[in-house]
């Protein structure tokens, strides 16, 4: 029994699944599965039972539960303290796509500097295709970028998703609707962000299936934009609706696609290639801590 074993069973417990522990112990289905395997027999017993509706705990695994998620926390805590040592001198840095450090990483970005704050943490920024250059030329270790990702070429841990939409004046005809569907872009002015950004690539590929031609009238390369030119009845914007609390006072109107494929899909990426450092690794758990933090405030 090793402590890697007991933190691996740790986390297929708390998310009731071996894909998804796999996941966020940046491991493969397989590898996860031959640790708890090894891990069992070791004990020689059977920790969890498997049926096609998921899994169960044995009467050994939940008394195994407690025990192991003290030696963990101590484990990971002694290993903290050392690591603190560790810290000053040491460099991380990642890429983020433009947006998500308003809407999502600034919370994880303050909460790993104040942990840490002898690391030199190097903040990038960029389009989502910027992203993945930066990942391949070896520049960062982790992006916050949108998918769709490369699975050959990356390991991408989703971490949340914001439906499309799009932004109109309350004067405009399609104010009065819920949802919209991809047809209702036939014949509008549009601005949506530029090609560099996966925003395009997505609502285009929708566009095709349904034979609806896209007249971009602006590219830009601010999602505010989008929403200015909405107010101004120069376009219809198409984008997310995470800065319409900013927009509140305006006669603006997001309204959501009613396909939910049409989304701006978020992951946590590295290279396939690549074992992140002890740094890197800390500031992954950050953004997944605060990923669950903000499911449960929405649950």
């Amino acid at each position: 029994m090793d402590i890697q074993q007991l933190r691996f069973f740790v986390m297929i417990c708390r998310m009731q699944s071996f894909s998804k522990a796999a996941e966020k112990c940046f491991i493969s289905a397989q590898g996860i599965s031959m640790s708890i395997r090894r891990l069992e027999e070791y004990l020689s017993c059977s920790l969890f039972e498997r049926s096609p509706k998921g899994i169960a705990l044995t009467k050994h695994a939940r008394y195994l539960l407690p025990t192991a998620q003290k030696i963990v926390e101590l484990a990971d805590n002694c290993e903290d303290y050392f690591a603190a040592l560790q810290d000053a001198g040491q460099r991380l840095s990642v890429i983020f796509t433009r947006g998500i450090i308003t809407e999502f990483a600034d919370a994880p970005i303050a909460e790993f500097c104040r942990k840490h704050p002898k690391v030199f943490f190097e903040k990038l920024y960029g389009c989502d295709i910027d992203c993945e250059v930066a990942l391949d030329n070896y520049e960062v270790e982790l992006a916050l970028t949108a998918g769709p990702l490369d699975p050959a070429k990356y390991i991408a841990e989703f971490i949340y998703s914001r439906r499309y939409g799009i932004v109109v004046h309350y004067s405009d005809p399609l104010a009065k609707r819920e949802f919209v569907g991809i047809r209702d872009l036939d014949g509008r002015p549009l601005s949506i962000m530029h090609e560099r950004q996966k925003t395009y690539s997505v609502i285009k590929s929708a566009a095709d299936a349904s034979a609806v031609t896209l007249d971009i009238r602006e590219w830009v390369d601010d999602a505010l934009l989008t929403y200015q030119y909405a107010d101004m009845q120069r376009t219809t914007g198409i984008t997310t609706g995470a800065l319409m609390p900013y927009f509140e006072r305006m006669n603006l109107k997001f309204i959501p696609f009613e396909d939910p494929a049409l989304s701006w899909d978020v992951y946590l990426a590295m290279r396939q290639d690549h074992t992140l450092s002890h740094v890197a690794n800390t500031f992954a758990q950050a953004v997944r801590q605060h990923r669950d933090n903000m499911l449960e405030v929405e649950n």
